[in-house]
């Protein structure tokens, strides 16, 4: 029989239910642990950005980004928390969700994308074409422009069909 790594072990992961998330006066998000242990200039990060967005979500602390442990779910989490880490998370992985191509034009070997998005129109460029469109189950596209800046298309089979055709011409 096959033996399993007890991965939990070397995990720090975080109760719950003994911690809260708040804001302090400068807008600074705080970890109090049960004890009454107060950590401040905490950063979160998921684990796994692309296949569990709301699962092992990584605390951090100060500019050196200590790992302070792993909370398992946000859903585990007292209301207020997990709504505040919601909002960080959504903060930190700003990510328009494209609805539709405009146009792909390829300049020099550098393609210029027009594309309307959930959070209005956007003008971009990819670096390295290929490399920099990731295809993922699904139907699912993640898109890195020139700038580092994320795109999302959730399944772009679902888009018009002109937009599928702009897509599989760079994938």
């Amino acid at each position: 029989m096959e033996e399993v790594y007890p991965l939990e072990e070397e995990l720090n992961l975080l109760d719950p239910a003994c911690i809260r998330f708040y804001r302090d006066e400068f807008e600074d998000l705080v970890m109090e642990r049960e004890d009454g242990e107060i950590d401040r200039s905490i950063h979160i990060l998921r684990n796994f950005p692309l296949s569990n967005e709301s699962r092992f979500i990584s605390v951090r602390k100060g500019e050196e980004e200590e790992e302070l442990g792993i909370i398992p779910a946000l859903s585990d989490l007292d209301e207020g928390s997990r709504q505040l880490l919601e909002e960080e998370l959504e903060r930190v992985y700003f990510v328009p969700c494209i609805t539709r191509v405009l146009s792909v034009e390829e300049r020099f070997h550098v393609p210029k994308w027009e594309v309307e998005t959930d959070r209005g129109p956007r003008v971009f460029e990819i670096r390295s074409g290929r490399n920099d469109i990731r295809v993922l189950g699904g139907g699912r596209v993640l898109i890195r422009d020139a700038d580092g800046n994320q795109y999302e298309i959730p399944n772009y089979r679902r888009l018009d069909e002109d937009s599928q055709k702009q897509i599989d011409s760079q994938i």
